[in-house]
C-alpha cells in the first residue's frame, strides 16, 4: 500500500506560517516561494486549494503554451483579471518553477529567459498590479535563480509580505499528535511607515484621546501589526479598539459608531481565534453579527452595511470549522 507524500516537521511549520499569513490578507499581498522540490510545492498548492475549494473552482493560473505568451497573455490577465476572478475570495497561485506539460521541442533556456522577462515586466507594473489584484499573489519560483530574481525585481521584493524557501520536506508519515491550537505565525519586522503608525496611535492613546480620529489611528496600527503577524500586540490593540468604540457609543449611537464597534469586534475575534481562544472569538463574532444585522435592516438601507451579516456569518462558520478540527 502506498501513502501520499507528507511534510516533515520543518515543512509543516512552514506550511502553517504560509497559511496563517494568508488568512490575515484581506487585500493585495505578495508572497514568494523559492523551490527546487516539486513534491513539496505540490503539497502546499493542494492544501491551499482544499481550503478555498468551497468558495472557488480553482486556485492556480494555467501557464501559457509558449514562452512568448507569458508576456502577451499571462501578464495582461494579471493586470486586468476577468470579472469572475476578481470576485473569487482566494489567492492567485502562479508556479513558474516548471515548463507547461504541453510545451515540447522548445529550448528549456528559452522558457527560463521568458520567465525572467515576465518577472521584469511585472516589476515595472508594480503599482498597476497592486491596484488590479485585491487578493494575495503567490509566485513560485526556481530556488537556483533566487539571487538573480531578487536583483531583477527590486520593486516587487520591496513590497513582499511573505517569502520562504522549500527544503527537503518530504518525510514519512508521523503519528498524529493531540490537537492543539496552532502557534501564532512568527512575527516580521515592521516597516518604518508601519512603526510610525503604531507610535502615532500610542501617542494619541496615552494622551487619553477617545475621539474617532484616535479610533481610526488605532485601526491603522492594528492593520500594521496584523500584516507583520504580531498577533499578541494586535490583540492588545483590538481590545483597546473595542473598549473605545463602546465608550463612544454611550454618547453617539449612530450607524457610523455602530459600524466602528462591529469592525473592532471583528478584529478582536480574529486575533482571539489566532491565539487559540475560540470561546472569546465566538462571543466577539456573535456580537458583531447582531450589530451587522441591525445596521443592514435599519432604514435607509445603506449599501456599505448590506453585506455585513454575510461577513460575520462567514467568520462564525470558519470558527465552527476550527472547532471541529480540534475534536
Amino acid at each position: 500500500m502506498t501513502t501520499s507524500p507528507t511534510l516533515n516537521r520543518e515543512g509543516e511549520a512552514a506550511w502553517l506560517r504560509l497559511k496563517q499569513h494568508l488568512e490575515w490578507c484581506d487585500e493585495f499581498a505578495l508572497a514568494f516561494i523559492f523551490s527546487d522540490q516539486p513534491a513539496a510545492v505540490g503539497i502546499l498548492r493542494e492544501r491551499l486549494a482544499a481550503i478555498y475549494r468551497a468558495r472557488v473552482t480553482g486556485l492556480e493560473i494555467r501557464l501559457p503554451e509558449s514562452p512568448d505568451e507569458l508576456l502577451v497573455r499571462l501578464l495582461p490577465r494579471l493586470l486586468n483579471p476577468p470579472r469572475h476572478q476578481r470576485a473569487l475570495n482566494a489567492p492567485v497561485w502562479l508556479d513558474l518553477t516548471r515548463r507547461p506539460p504541453n510545451l515540447s521541442g522548445d529550448d528549456p533556456a528559452a522558457w527560463q529567459e521568458a520567465v525572467m522577462s515576465f518577472l521584469a515586466r511585472l516589476n515595472e507594473q508594480r503599482e498597476p498590479l497592486r491596484c488590479a489584484l485585491t487578493k494575495p499573489l503567490i509566485l513560485v519560483l526556481p530556488l537556483p535563480e533566487k539571487a538573480r530574481i531578487k536583483a531583477l525585481v527590486p520593486d516587487l521584493w520591496a513590497i513582499r509580505h511573505f517569502s520562504l524557501e522549500t527544503g527537503s520536506w518530504i518525510g514519512p508519515a508521523e503519528e498524529p499528535e493531540p490537537a492543539r491550537p496552532p502557534a501564532p505565525p512568527e512575527p516580521f519586522p515592521l516597516t518604518e511607515s508601519e512603526a510610525s503608525q503604531v507610535r502615532e496611535w500610542q501617542r494619541l492613546k496615552d494622551k487619553g484621546n477617545t475621539n474617532r480620529g484616535t479610533l481610526l489611528a488605532g485601526g491603522r496600527a492594528f492593520d500594521a501589526l496584523i500584516r507583520r503577524a504580531r498577533i499578541e500586540q494586535a490583540n492588545e490593540a483590538a481590545s483597546w479598539l473595542v473598549e473605545t468604540a463602546r465608550a463612544r457609543l454611550k454618547n453617539d449611537e449612530t450607524p457610523e459608531a455602530l459600524r466602528d464597534l462591529s469592525i473592532s469586534l471583528d478584529n478582536i475575534g480574529k486575533t482571539d481565534q489566532a491565539l487559540g481562544d475560540l470561546d472569546s472569538a465566538r462571543v466577539a463574532f456573535a456580537e458583531g453579527l447582531e450589530i451587522a444585522r441591525r445596521l443592514a435592516a435599519a432604514p435607509p438601507r445603506h449599501t456599505d452595511y448590506r453585506d455585513l451579516p454575510d461577513w460575520f456569518e462567514q467568520r462564525m462558520a470558519e470558527l465552527e470549522a476550527a472547532r471541529m478540527e480540534e475534536r
